[in-house]
């Protein structure tokens, strides 16, 4: 008898506990929207790191944006931020690009950061004329995203500058003339 009672009972608990849904905040998903042409490299990096922050992006639209649509992206977005403000503090904005960007940065994108800079350029124009050119050897710091790279000549193996790149920061520091 007391078997036939049991029973009953813990099948009733367990179905009303099941039909629950599990309300904790860290598992409640926060969207953001974006409109627009995205970075088709940067996405995926953005998204994986989204989806650890424990939110989401979705584009809407397409490449035509008018005053409406900026409106109701902005009034989502900024519920959406106070959300993760209230779950990660001020400034989180700026810590999960940090992270996105250390996880983008890499030798081949820092490459065109060195790139920018005029002293490269004007290395790159002078080694032309005697049919040379930059070699760059790239190490890695202790720092994520932070390289030291040396610039050399392709084929006299002369050195001409060393430098820090910081791509999370977009900053090249030449320490070495």
């Amino acid at each position: 008898m007391k078997t036939f009672f049991i029973l009953p009972l813990f099948l009733w608990i367990s179905c009303a506990c099941a039909a629950q849904p599990i309300q904790k905040d860290n598992l409640i998903a926060i969207s953001f929207l974006t409109y627009s042409l995205p970075d088709f490299d940067r996405t995926p990096i953005e998204q994986a790191v989204a989806r650890k922050w424990g939110f989401t992006f979705y584009t809407i639209g397409d490449c035509l944006v008018n005053q409406s649509l900026i409106d109701s992206v902005c009034k989502v977005n900024d519920a959406a931020d106070k959300k993760m403000m209230a779950r990660y503090g001020s400034n989180w904005r700026s810590r999960y690009e940090e992270e996105v960007d250390m996880l983008y940065a890499t030798p081949e994108r820092a490459q065109l950061l060195v790139n920018q800079q005029l002293y490269i350029w004007q290395k790159e124009q002078e080694l032309k004329s005697s049919n040379d050119s930059l070699r760059f050897a790239w190490s890695n710091t202790a720092k994520p995203g932070v390289y030291e790279v040396v610039v050399s000549g392709s084929v006299k193996n002369t050195i001409f500058y060393k430098l820090l790149v910081e791509y999370p920061k977009y900053k090249v520091s030449l320490l070495t003339p």
